[in-house]
């Protein structure tokens, strides 16, 4: 009886030891997990697959681009899985992506919406006011997640964010070597992406003065392509053609109104427009010139490039210098004007031409055209052609 009563009390003695070593442990392994799920990477190079798995065999389900940042959820050996801005979740090899600084900047416009995901079509949250300080924790495809001191979080479009100079700078990594472990092999190079041509990425320029608005007086109507329930085509990544058209011309937008032009939008959300209402949007504002926006795509995978369409023989020279400055700014092939008795462009009255911005069934162009450069250079290239444009009547 007393012999048992001793194995009883040793055996409760172990246990409290026991469970006294294993809480630490367990709020360690939570700190650790805690520090994980709150870090932050920068991607360092072009354009990097992401993967389902952490696998270099794994299936490519999207691709971020050179300054992109994302919260990492967890790490497996040489490999962080990220979150993407779809709430989706995917796997990126730790040689081409960097911690993260944390940074400052200062809203400069008059007043910003901050919306609730990094789209102009989802809920606005609040505004910011010009001269606002807030804090940037992410930036993907041309938006910003935000915070401000009043606690206020949410993504805004960046290009109305200047940036402070952060105090010192992250030099970007040596190209990895091969390393390989236990018979584990990681991924040299980020297949064909990484290898495929890239945009210069275009450095965002001053505001023009109001003496140097070489479109001023100008009305120029912008028609991003399908939308609503005409989703166009989709990429090879996966994205559909409706949600690379929108995006593409707002950026297209905000530079020619900096340049002096009064710039309408068929659409500024996921709707469909008819063709002959988005015709109707440039008659009816006796646009200067029109422009229709969409990505191509092939049988082929083999075919690249850029092309554009007109229909009334008037608009040749619009189009012709569109894809010119358009081909000329995105380094995609150039595969020229085209006739095409297309509805938004047979019932236009105005200026007007339809332009095919890569094919997404072509890995080489799908890489680049979803990049948010590619879109800082489309829209350079559609400001320069409207100059020779307006320049040569």
């Amino acid at each position: 009886m007393l012999t048992t009563k001793l194995r009883k009390n040793g055996l409760i003695k172990i246990l409290t030891i026991l469970s006294a070593i294993t809480v630490p442990l367990l709020n360690i392994q939570q700190a650790a997990n805690a520090d994980n799920a709150s870090s932050q990477v920068t991607v360092t190079v072009p354009t990097l697959n992401v993967r389902e798995s952490a696998d270099i065999s794994s299936k490519i389900i999207s691709r971020v681009h050179q300054g992109d940042t994302f919260e990492i959820i967890q790490k497996r050996n040489d490999w962080d899985q990220i979150k993407l801005v779809n709430n989706k979740t995917g796997w990126v090899h730790d040689s081409y992506i960097t911690p993260a600084d944390k940074t400052v900047g200062t809203i400069n416009t008059f007043s910003l919406n901050v919306r609730e995901r990094p789209s102009v079509s989802s809920s606005v949250v609040g505004y910011l006011k010009s001269g606002t300080k807030i804090t940037i924790h992410l930036e993907q495809a041309g938006w910003a997640k935000i915070v401000s001191p009043s606690g206020l979080s949410g993504w805004v479009n960046e290009r109305y964010i200047t940036k402070d100079k952060p105090s010192n700078q992250h030099t970007q990594p040596a190209a990895p070597t091969a390393k390989k472990r236990s018979g584990q092999t990681t991924e040299l190079k980020v297949a064909k992406a990484s290898d495929a041509p890239m945009t210069t990425p275009s450095t965002k320029t001053e505001p023009m003065p109001n003496n140097q608005k070489p479109l001023k007086g100008k009305t120029i109507v912008l028609d991003p392509g399908h939308g609503g329930k005409d989703k166009g085509t989709t990429s090879i990544a996966g994205t559909p053609e409706k949600s690379l058209n929108l995006p593409t011309v707002e950026v297209v937008k905000l530079k020619l109104e900096d340049a002096g032009a009064q710039v309408i939008l068929t659409r500024t959300n996921d709707m469909y427009i008819p063709l002959e209402q988005r015709a109707n949007v440039a008659n009816q504002n006796h646009a200067d010139a029109f422009i229709s926006f969409h990505y191509n795509w092939s049988n082929n995978p083999s075919v690249n490039g850029i092309t554009d369409f007109y229909y009334q023989k008037s608009s040749n020279s619009l189009a012709a210098a569109i894809l010119n400055q358009v081909a000329k700014e995105t380094k995609l092939t150039n595969l020229g004007t085209r006739f095409n008795n297309l509805g938004v462009l047979r019932n236009n009255k105005q200026p007007a031409t339809l332009i095919e911005l890569g094919f997404l069934s072509n890995q080489q162009d799908d890489s680049i055209v979803e990049s948010p450069h590619f879109r800082n250079n489309v829209a350079e290239g559609i400001y320069l052609g409207l100059l020779d444009y307006f320049q040569s009547k």
